[in-house]
């Protein structure tokens, strides 16, 4: 355990000492690691930090949107190639198949080098974290930059506005390992996610209301966010990008392996704001006639697909425990 006195003397300033020089060998050991690994790395044009996430490696609908919002300044071509599956979720092609297969055979290789690896969550016990030993951050934050903070201040107001850092990584499903995942919210602001294959049955995207409601834009906050939306299906180089408090979550597979790239999108701008801090604390209100978690009721019993066992302490009320 560490304690005041752990750093002192020497000018190393006590805690804050001992805090900084692990934060500084961590840091040290990761890039270590990206610098060993980018000697082995199976496609080196993705560590290209000059170039960063090329236009190239985009569906060739998206490229041809993005060149004419750029060069007229008109969003029509970027709201044109989206499809608003449910209202503030929207889905369109986003990544060519060649950078998919890239992407997919960087993770195997890194994966087989058996350097440190690095899980994506507390939810997720197999994938891998971008932003850590495998050196891709740098790829992603151009993919951010680049691609997805324009969409994110179009469509989602201020909660979209000013991404400007963000948790990267690739989650992997398939039978005997994980097979799906429990409903929640991310930890971000927006999220993308793209389905970057391989072949597999089941293993859709399970779509429910918002922690804190519906925004103004959507006709104001009704405390349903346990109310079913939609149910998306994965598609290969395809995206989903919807608020990072929509409550979703993953149907399991049922053959096959499912990998998709995952961006937690964040605003420091927004996550200073009072509107974050009141939808951050809010929890999921509860059914009718039930004591509720955040000060309020659901207006209707919840969907049974919408109910999460990690997550809504009423589950039991509804379904077994799995």
């Amino acid at each position: 355990a560490l304690s005041a006195a752990d750093g002192e003397g020497e000018g190393e300033g006590g805690f804050g000492g001992v805090l900084w020089r692990r934060l500084a060998s961590r840091h040290l050991r990761q890039v270590r690691y990206e610098n060993k690994y980018r000697s082995l790395a199976k496609a080196p044009r993705l560590f290209d930090l000059e170039a960063g996430f090329r236009r190239e490696w985009l569906a060739p609908s998206f490229a041809a949107a993005l060149e004419a919002y750029e060069a007229s300044g008109d969003t029509g071509p970027l709201r044109g190639m989206l499809d608003e599956v449910s209202p503030g979720v929207y889905t369109f092609e986003m990544l060519s198949l060649p950078c998919c297969d890239a992407l997919l055979d960087e993770v195997d290789a890194y994966e087989a080098s058996g350097m440190p690896a690095m899980r994506p969550n507390s939810m997720n016990n197999y994938g891998l974290v971008l932003n850590g030993p495998i050196g891709l951050e740098r790829l992603m934050d151009s993919l951010q930059a680049r691609y997805v903070a324009p969409l994110g201040e179009l469509l989602f107001g201020s909660e979209g506005a000013s991404l400007d850092h963000h948790h990267a990584f690739v989650v992997q499903y398939k039978a005997g390992q994980d097979l799906g995942l429990d409903m929640h919210t991310d930890a971000c602001d927006v999220t993308l996610n793209v389905c970057l294959g391989r072949d597999f049955t089941g293993a859709g995207l399970t779509l429910c209301g918002l922690r804190g409601g519906e925004p103004p834009s959507r006709g104001g906050g009704d405390g349903r966010e346990r109310t079913l939306r939609h149910v998306h299906a994965h598609t290969r180089g395809h995206a989903i990008l919807h608020l990072g408090r929509q409550r979703h979550g993953a149907d399991d597979i049922v053959t096959g392996e499912r990998y998709n790239l995952i961006l937690w999108n964040k605003s420091s701008h927004h996550r200073l704001s009072k509107d974050f801090l009141a939808k951050y604390r809010s929890r999921p209100p509860a059914a009718p006639g039930g004591e509720a978690a955040s000060g309020g009721e659901e207006a209707a019993p919840p969907d049974l697909a919408c109910l999460s066992y990690t997550h809504d302490d009423d589950y039991e009320n509804y379904k077994p425990y799995p």
